[in-house]
């Protein structure tokens, strides 16, 4: 009984790991990229590797070691990293029903490492009546690893490279923003969100509000958002 409950667990580990090798591909090159923009900005590898540990949120970690290099404040940096992941609990609160039979520790575990990409595939497989927890976590764990390993591979890589400016990943940033952006733009709505804290934020940053410029701009498109979306 005990040897066919780990061949079971072991087969729902495989075949979450087997779905999350899409986002491990996508993760290693900009986790790398985050590691060496964070040494340029001139943070340790320990604040490197803690920031994909602790925080886990791509978009997020390249904001804050941009603000930690600019002297911003913690409170700025903290309301910023809020404000940017806080799609993470509605996104979590749209798969809560399909885990409600699941432990604690593994709503936790599923809550805590979710990202857009684990997002996706889990909305795939839960609606389909996959909702295999060990299958889920192993994806979850599979990314969260590759990320933390990507950003210390990519910190000790710019020791290598010099000014990883040659690089040409100074795009990294936008460049996620816009991949991470446009698949999510499929209705008029979202579209007139995008671009209303987009444009929001490019004038209040070039008006001088600095840091708080991204988090004014998406409050401005959020709100865009809303309303457009009332009046359609």
């Amino acid at each position: 009984m005990e040897r066919a409950r780990l061949r079971k667990l072991a087969a729902s580990a495989s075949r979450g790991f087997y779905r999350a090798l899409p986002i491990m591909l996508g993760y290693a090159p900009i986790g790398t990229a985050y590691g060496l923009l964070s040494r340029q900005a001139g943070c340790g590898v320990w604040t490197t590797l803690g920031l994909s540990v602790f925080v886990f949120a791509g978009a997020s970690q390249f904001m804050a070691i941009l603000m930690i290099a600019s002297q911003a404040s913690p409170a700025a940096i903290i309301s910023s990293t809020f404000v940017v992941n806080f799609r993470h609990v509605l996104m979590a609160a749209s798969l809560s029903p399909f885990v409600t039979s699941w432990k604690k520790w593994q709503r936790a575990a599923l809550g805590c490492m979710l990202t857009d990409e684990s997002f996706v595939m889990h909305s795939r497989h839960f609606g389909d009546g996959d909702t295999d927890s060990a299958a889920a976590i192993t994806l979850n764990a599979a990314a969260y690893i590759t990320w933390a390993a990507a950003s210390v591979a990519g910190f000790y890589i710019g020791g290598l490279t010099g000014d990883p400016r040659r690089l040409g990943l100074d795009f990294a940033l936008p460049g996620m923003f816009i991949g991470l952006l446009m698949p999510l733009c499929r209705d008029n709505a979202s579209a007139v969100s995008a671009a209303a804290g987009g444009l929001s934020a490019l004038a209040l940053h070039m008006a001088g509000a600095g840091n708080w410029a991204a988090f004014l701009g998406a409050v401005v498109g959020a709100s865009a958002g809303l309303v457009f979306g009332k009046d359609a």
